[in-house]
This record gives structure tokens, sequence and C-alpha cells, in this order.
């Protein structure tokens, strides 16, 4: 039970990271405005993020 809430958890994780960079890469394009400073704090949630649902997420049960 706590394993399937886990895997949920970090899916969950890893689409906000692909949301969080995918609203930070095309909201500079459509603004028209290219700023370092979003792209560092993008990139930092995305990283943050992916690192949360690599450790939420559990590892694969060994068979036997």
């Amino acid at each position: 039970m706590n394993r399937e809430r886990r895997k949920v958890i970090g899916i969950i994780f890893a689409d906000a990271a692909k949301y969080t960079l995918t609203a930070g890469v095309l909201g500079s394009l459509l603004a028209e405005k290219f700023s370092a400073l979003v792209y560092i704090i993008t990139g930092f949630a995305f990283i943050l993020l992916m690192c949360l649902a690599y450790f939420i997420t559990p590892k694969d049960k060994p068979n036997g």
C-alpha cells in the first residue's frame, strides 16, 4: 500500500518537473524576454523536483 503511494507521488513530482521546465522555456519564448535568472531558477526547480521524484519512487524488489 505504501509502496504504491510512493510510486504515485514520484510520478507526480516527475510530471511537475516536466511542467515547470516547459512553462519556464515557453514563457520566456512567448514573452520574447530572455533572462539568465529565469533559466537558472527554472533549471534549479527542474533538478530539485527530479531528484525528489527519484528518491521518493521505490526501487524494484528483487525476485525471489
